[in-house]
């Protein structure tokens, strides 16, 4: 992170830079005058310094020429007012980049003179040691190609030491397929000196020239290049073979150049083996897809289940972001873990981070961590999520909660780009997949300026979605039977009464296929059926209203009269539900934050 250093004698303007270019991410450090301005720049060290031109003491052209006297290398920007604008010609010529005028109408005028500033200082820094290094590079090389030909030039051996330098095989042979010379490094892979040999006895163990020789095409001219697998030790070389002409310009040899690439071809077969595998595996999965009822532990062979069975396989093949849609108890955590587990990054991490369930005042620090001394209680250094998420997936539930002011960190992150610890100052990098789930629209989302319209594209690269369980009934038997055979225990029950499976069918499952386990849970254990909206009994009781009847007495605003009845929906559905809030907020079909925020206004909590 760039450090800033602005030196302003008026506090209003001071404190306004300083915040703005702190929300742009740089760090900034003040100075009200140009001697403590001096003080500061010497102990901080800052990477770009931003001076008043007009202060008492020691004004700005002075601070300016001892920052460009003790740190050339270091930028300036001058602020002056619209009467001093010879000053800040003057601030130009010394060698200041931009000036700024005062007043500052818009900061990002200020924030673009600043990294422009930044970005140039640092092209002019790396291009004045790329040049020196040039310079150098080319001093000593010439250095050494004068010598070396003078080497060269002295005699046939000393050119044969270059040679031997090199770390590949060398060696010339003749139309006859004789060798006349080898380097060093081939005498020592083949274990002797075999001049005069023929080159594919010698280097093959073969009794006849190679199947894949190349020096007819060589001697008529033309640079060949190949790869074998040599029988002689089963390892695989790249080699160029070259023509020597001589004097009258006819091909007299054959120089061959060969280069161990064995490590190289094994990766290759080991990423084709892979891809095979990998193919076979998708190939596999998708044939019993193919009227399957389940899919790892998904349940369902309804039409729509198998639309998102295909978009899982494609999901888990790629390394791009994935959103899932769908109400509350569809499965999204489940979809997400399948995800996960046929990826690529399986063996990996699955972070799980309900992102509603988090207060804003500590969502920065549980998903990058922080550091001992951050805050009051901050005892030792605490991994993030990401941290916790390296090498694996980032499942973010309800992704639509997260506060626009982390969304920018979070997309940066997911960039690449890292992030700092809360109290650190270190950059840091991990390498995670996210995974995001919702319930809401996020469109709609972005349409309301509660979600960054980037954030939103960055996430919605792989949609999923999730059908609710009153669009795929047909898959309730099967989710029956499953939930039975795992929650039973022992027990002898594997199917239900006639009429209690009616009741289900005719359900219209607000809580999805977590409600269908929980009554299904219930019914093992109590052997009662709940129900609402559907009761298995042949006469239903009466549901009485919440509401008092109406009289003319008893006229109330509209407001207070909603209010009142919000009130004893959400009492009468605590009790019913021993104030399971969790399972209220999704029979309400509200969140469990909206939930809380209602509870406390009725003087619930």
């Amino acid at each position: 992170m760039e450090k800033i250093l602005v030196i302003d004698d008026e506090p209003i303007i001071r404190e306004s830079m300083t915040a703005y270019l702190e929300d742009s991410g740089f760090r900034v450090c003040q100075a009200s005058d140009g001697r403590e301005g001096l003080a500061v720049f010497r102990r901080e060290q800052p990477d770009l310094v931003m001076v008043d031109l007009r202060m008492p003491g020691i004004d700005g052209l002075e601070v300016l020429s001892t920052v460009m006297t003790e740190s050339p290398d270091t930028p300036t920007l001058v602020v002056s007012g619209t009467g001093v604008i010879q000053d800040a010609i003057e601030a130009l010529r010394m060698g200041a980049l931009d000036f700024v005028t005062k007043p500052i109408l818009d900061m990002a005028v200020l924030e673009h003179a600043a990294k422009k500033a930044l970005e140039r200082t640092r092209l002019r820094v790396e291009n004045r040691h790329y040049r020196e290094h040039l310079e150098e590079e080319i001093r000593c090389r010439t250095s050494e190609l004068t010598e070396r030909t003078r080497a060269l030039q002295e005699s046939e051996t000393k050119l044969s030491a270059i040679i031997e330098l090199f770390e590949g095989l060398i060696y010339t042979s003749t139309r006859d397929h004789r060798i006349e010379f080898m380097n060093r490094k081939l005498m020592d892979h083949i274990g002797r000196d075999a001049t005069g040999e023929k080159c594919h006895s010698a280097l093959f163990d073969l009794a006849s020239a190679c199947p894949w020789c190349v020096n007819a095409q060589v001697f008529k001219g033309e640079t060949t290049r190949w790869e074998i697998r040599n029988p002689r030790d089963n390892r695989w070389y790249y080699g160029i073979n070259t023509p020597i002409f001589g004097p009258d310009g006819q091909v007299l040899k054959v120089q061959s150049i060969a280069m161990d690439i064995t490590d190289r071809k094994q990766a290759e077969e080991a990423l084709q083996e892979r891809e095979v595998r990998l193919r076979e595996e998708n190939t596999r999965l998708r044939s019993s897809l193919k009227g399957s009822g389940q899919f790892g532990r998904i349940i369902g062979k309804s039409a729509a289940m198998q639309k998102v069975y295909e978009t899982i396989l494609k999901a888990a093949q790629a390394d791009a972001g994935v959103i899932i849609y769908g109400e509350s108890g569809t499965g999204k955590e489940l979809v997400a873990k399948t995800i996960h587990e046929l990826s690529d990054r399986g063996p990996g991490p699955f972070v799980t981070v309900n992102c509603g369930a988090i207060p804003d005042t500590l969502i920065e620090s549980e998903f990058f961590g922080y550091k001992k001394g951050a805050f009051t209680g901050a005892a030792t250094d605490k991994p993030g999520f990401l941290d916790l998420a390296h090498g694996g997936t980032l499942f973010l539930d309800e992704v639509g909660e997260i506060p626009l002011s982390l969304q920018v960190k979070l997309l940066r992150a997911i960039e690449g780009g890292g992030y700092t610890p809360v109290g650190g100052d270190k950059l840091v990098k991990t390498d995670f997949r996210v995974v995001a789930a919702t319930h809401r629209d996020l469109r709609e989302r972005v349409e309301q300026q509660k979600m960054r319209q980037d954030f939103y594209y960055r996430i919605h690269l792989i949609p999923i979605f999730l059908p609710p369980l009153r669009q795929r009934k047909e898959d309730l038997p099967q989710l029956v039977h499953h939930f039975l055979k795992t929650l039973s225990h022992g027990s002898t029950l594997n199917a239900l009464p006639e009429s209690v499976m009616r009741a289900i069918h005719h359900h219209n499952w607000p809580g999805n296929v977590r409600e269908l386990q929980n009554v299904i849970q219930r019914y093992v254990t109590l052997r009662e059926i709940d129900l609402p909206l559907a009761p298995v009994a042949a006469n239903p009781p009466e549901i009485t209203s919440p509401m008092p009847p109406f009289s003319d007495h008893m006229v109330a605003p509209l407001a207070e009269a909603l209010n009142d009845a919000e009130k004893s929906v959400i009492v009468q559905c605590l009790h019913a539900h021993q104030w399971k809030r969790g399972r209220v907020a999704q029979i309400l079909g509200i969140d469990r934050r909206t939930l809380f925020r209602k509870m406390k206004s009725h003087g619930l909590m």
